[in-house]
Formats: C-alpha cells, sequence, structure tokens
C-alpha cells in the first residue's frame, strides 16, 4: 500500500528540505503532508512552506515521486482567506486541506468556528478539494453535550467537513482510537498515527495505539494514512522506517473478520448468501460434478454441499497450510493446493493429491509457486512463481507437467500471475504490471502472442473464464488503493465481466472483500453463476 507522512516531526530540526524530502522517498514513503502557511514564518520556512514556495517546487517534490495528498493549514484565516486557498488547491492539486479546533473548546466557540469551517468547505469543494479537521489531545479530552468536543464540532459542521483522526492523540486524550473511527465512520477522511507508550512518545507500532484495529478501519475506508511522528531517537531516520515497517507488515492482517459465501447471477446481478463464517474462508472453487464448493479455511480444504449446507473436510495430510490457489483437475478427481510451512522456512510449492482426500505429491520442488491453473486435457499446471534472474527476483508464469519435471517459463517482464487456461486449452489468461497497473492479459499455451486485454485505470486480477468460454469474470481494485502487484484483502473491490474477446466490460458487483473473494475459477456448470467470497470486519 502507498503510506505517507506528516512532515512538521521530518523538519522541524533540518532546514535541507529537499534532501530531506528525498530520503523519505528513500525510506519507502509515497505521500507527503506537508504544512502550508500564507507567507514565511520567520526562521520557519523550512516548517510551514509559504504557499508560493510550494507552487515554486511543486514539480521538483512530484519528480522524487512524491505525492502530496494532503497538507495542514497554518496561519489561515477561514473565513477571509477562502479565495486564496481555494486557488492553492487549484495550482497545487490538493485534494485535502486540514484545519483544528479552536483553542477555546466552548458551545459558543465551536459553533462560530463551524460557521467559518463550512464556507471554506464550500469553496474548496469548487476547486475539487475538501476541508478535514484534525483532532488534538484537548478536543477528545473536552466534553461538550456527552460528546467530545471533536465529534461536536464534526456534527455541527454538518456533514460538509470530514475527519482527519490522528489516533494517538485519541489515545492520551482517553478514547479508545478503533471505538472513535467507527463512531465516525464514513466522515473519516484521512488517518494519522502518532504512537504513546504509558503517556510518552513512541515509535509508531511500539506503543499502546493498536495500530492493527486502525489500520483495518483505514484500509476498509480507502482512505490516506498517514505517519505523525514527531519525536525521535538517536537515529531519525530509522525510527521513520521502523514507522512505515510497522504499517507495512499490516497489509494481510485479518483479524476480527467474517466471511460470507455467496453465488451471484451474472445475467440478473442476484446476489444469494449462502452461509455466514466466523474467520475468514478463501476462494471458492465450484466442484460442478457434486453440487458442491471447495474453499481453504486455516491452511484447509473443506466442501460446502450446495443442498444440504453440510461442509466437509478435506485430508490434505501434511499440506496442512494450503493457500487460497487450489485449482481441481479436468475430471474433478484430484485437487492441486500450493503449500508452505508455516514458519515461512519452507516457501510456497505445489502438491495434488485426491478429492476426496490423500498423501500429496510434490510438484514443484523449487518456490515459491502458487498455483492458479490445469489444462483442459488434464497435462499441465500452470502457476506464477517468484525465481531470481542475473541477480534479481522476477515473479513469472510458468508451466509443468502435472506429473512433474522441468517448469518452462512463458512471460518475461513486469509482476506476473493468476494463470488460468481457456476452456478449449488453447490460451492462458493472466494479469500483469508490464505497462503500469496491474492488467487482464492473455496469450498462447505455449507463451505466444501475448495480447493486453483490459486498459481501464485500476488494477485488475485473476481473469476466470466461464465454462462455455463466452465471459471473463476478474476481480478490480481502485487504482490507488495499493500497489499494482498487491492484492490485499478487506478492501472496497468490483467483480467486473466482459466477453472473452475484450468487449463489453462492465462491473457487476462492489462489495468489501479482495484478496480470497475468487482468487481460483468459481463458475458453475451454467455460465451463468459464480461463487465468491465478501467479508465484514467485527468492530466495537
Amino acid at each position: 500500500m502507498k503510506f505517507g507522512i506528516n512532515l512538521y516531526g521530518v523538519l522541524k530540526d533540518r532546514k535541507d528540505t529537499m534532501d530531506a524530502l528525498r530520503e523519505l522517498r528513500g525510506l519507502g514513503y509515497q505521500r507527503i503532508e506537508p504544512c502550508i502557511a500564507p507567507a514565511a514564518f520567520q526562521g520557519w520556512e523550512h516548517v510551514f512552506w509559504p504557499a508560493d514556495w510550494l507552487a515554486a517546487h511543486l514539480e521538483e517534490i512530484r519528480d522524487l515521486g512524491l505525492e502530496i495528498v494532503s497538507a495542514h493549514l497554518i496561519g489561515w484565516d477561514a473565513s477571509l482567506d477562502r479565495d486564496r486557498l481555494r486557488e492553492l488547491a487549484e495550482r497545487t492539486g490538493i485534494r485535502q486541506l486540514v484545519v483544528k479546533s479552536p483553542q477555546e473548546l466552548t458551545e459558543l466557540s465551536l459553533h462560530q468556528a463551524a460557521l467559518g469551517y463550512m464556507q471554506l468547505a464550500d469553496a474548496l469543494q469548487d476547486a475539487g478539494a475538501e476541508l478535514l479537521l484534525h483532532n488534538e489531545q484537548a478536543d477528545i479530552q473536552t466534553r461538550i453535550g456527552g460528546r467530545t468536543a471533536y465529534e461536536r464540532l464534526l456534527s455541527l459542521c454538518l456533514g460538509k467537513v470530514g475527519a482527519q483522526v490522528d489516533v494517538g492523540w485519541a489515545l492520551a486524550g482517553g478514547q479508545d482510537p478503533e471505538a472513535l473511527l467507527w463512531r465516525l465512520g464514513s466522515g473519516v477522511k484521512s488517518l494519522h498515527y502518532k504512537d504513546f507508550r504509558r503517556g510518552a512518545p513512541a515509535v509508531i507500532g511500539q506503543g499502546d495505539v493498536d495500530v492493527t484495529a486502525c489500520f483495518q478501519f483505514a484500509r476498509a475506508m480507502g482512505i490516506p494514512q498517514l505517519v505523525d511522528q514527531d519525536e525521535f531517537t538517536a537515529s531519525p531516520a530509522q525510527d521513520l522506517a521502523d514507522c512505515l515497517r510497522a504499517l507495512a507488515m499490516r497489509t494481510q492482517a485479518r483479524e476480527h473478520s467474517v466471511s460470507y459465501l455467496n453465488i451471484l447471477d451474472v445475467e440478473t446481478g442476484e446476489v444469494k448468501t449462502l452461509r455466514r463464517f466466523e474467520g475468514v474462508i478463501e476462494a471458492p472453487n465450484w466442484l460442478k460434478g457434486r453440487g458442491a464448493i471447495l474453499y481453504n479455511a486455516d491452511g484447509r480444504l473443506f466442501t460446502y454441499d450446495l443442498e444440504t449446507g453440510n461442509i466437509t473436510g478435506i485430508d490434505t495430510g501434511a499440506c496442512d497450510n494450503c493457500n487460497n490457489d487450489h485449482v481441481l483437475s479436468p475430471d474433478e478427481r484430484s485437487v492441486a493446493v500450493s503449500h508452505g510451512s508455516r514458519d515461512w522456512t519452507i516457501p510456497s510449492r505445489i502438491y495434488t493429491l485426491p478429492i476426496g482426500g490423500g498423501a500429496p505429491k510434490l510438484i514443484t520442488p523449487i518456490g515459491p509457486s502458487y498455483l492458479h491453473g490445469w489444462s483442459p486435457d488434464g497435462r499441465e499446471l500452470a502457476y506464477c512463481a517468484f525465481r531470481e534472474h542475473e541477480g534479481r527476483m522476477e515473479v513469472d508464469i510458468y508451466t509443468i507437467p502435472a506429473e512433474g519435471g522441468a517448469e518452462k517459463r512463458l512471460t518475461l517482464g513486469g509482476f506476473n500471475d493468476g494463470p488460468e487456461y481457456a476452456p478449449d486449452g488453447q490460451s492462458i489468461w493472466f494479469n500483469s504490471t508490464r505497462t503500469g497497473l496491474m492488467q487482464i492479459w492473455r496469450m498462447d499455451r505455449d507463451g505466444g502472442n501475448q495480447t493486453q486485454m483490459t486498459f481501464h485505470p485500476r488494477n485488475n486480477w485473476f481473469a476466470h473464464l466461464s465454462p462455455d468460454g463466452q465471459k471473463v469474470v476478474y476481480l478490480s481494485y481502485g487504482r490507488d488503493d495499493l500497489e499494482a502487484w498487491e492484492h490485499l484483502p478487506n478492501m472496497q473491490v468490483e467483480l467486473r465481466v466482459m466477453n472473452a474477446n475484450g468487449t463489453g466490460d462492465r462491473r457487476l458487483l462492489s462489495f468489501f472483500g479482495g484478496q480470497g473473494s475468487i482468487n481460483v475459477n468459481s463458475w458453475a456448470a451454467d455460465s451463468r453463476h459464480i461463487a465468491f467470497v465478501s467479508y465484514e470486519l467485527i468492530h466495537p
């Protein structure tokens, strides 16, 4: 995912502004949030950027690979500077401008502030920007009308002003950050990470803030996530790297999730929910000959009987950490799985075993290998594999005989994943980042004639062809929600469908899902219905 950082803490002790930004980009930060002033603050120009300075250096900042997603307004008057702030948003393309609560936290002062903020929000809307309110410790501690002053002020703004919640100050003010976030819900437009340990500043992820819970909320809402580290140890660069690592390591977090197994009618759009599961289930395969759906959960495989609703486990032997890449053989007598050790000492490798359970057979001795396709003639498996080439790790599509043997590389360039055979066995569909965003591609079975099939500005994954070969369903993420090579869980996503020649592309459904929703082919035999998994976060 793309993470950002508020620049106050970074710049307050150094004046080499562009060098500092260059270092942030080198650490992996892609978004920044500066503090913008109407004019120079004597001696503090490096911290509170004058508006004209920002405009003059905007292209240089962009050339570093940094995006200014938002800016804190310092020294502006919400009532008097509306036109200048609208011009600032138009000139810079900044889409979120951030203010704070008034210093005097009374009912009267909040009403007065709300009037000015709503007028400013209206002016910014004309420039395609929005106004956000940032919380401090004081406006969380102060109670007005049974609520925090922060929440009271937001309510007085009548939905015209969004929230930028600082979870560290929320904790310091006596609130559970997760509970506050969910109370404000879709009104939260941006999230600041600050952390404390027993009241003292801490590096993010090393304090008392439940960073995972806050991250889950922000990812679910699809909002910018910004580090706000004001205090540092003897090594600021290491602290900033640790902050970023604390967030990046949570991209696969799935705590407090429940799952829903669903069937979608592609023609009518009707959705039927079959069952609610506590915890995470993934990747439904439709067992066409048995009237059941195969899925994985907790590293094992299970079948759900469509008539009775009964669930039956499959004995996968030593493969006790199967992921969401299982594929059925054409005769549905066997299943191939991707399995690796739970402690990651052994990477994912591909095995086959009888559908009724039994001893797994290793097919790919080399890992990581992630299965996705079994050829209609039963002779070959297609998979995504991480392999080192000329000193660097590359991710490409490979095939291998279904009984094992030498693997064959089919792609070169970009991040390539999700290979699946067409029903006639003549072509393989896959997804690749070779043109920038993740897009759906098609190639001949031997790797020839690689052709891009989707072009719209989203990240598109896992093309699944209907049994009649006429339609293709795939999973789609927003272009800025994650890196092109990521397919993460617990996000707002789309199921889309197109004709097999690439025409007629349309959205079928928007829902909360992602990784695990439809990793493998889940078409019914009628080429009309598909199975998919949606998720829900359980929260205070």
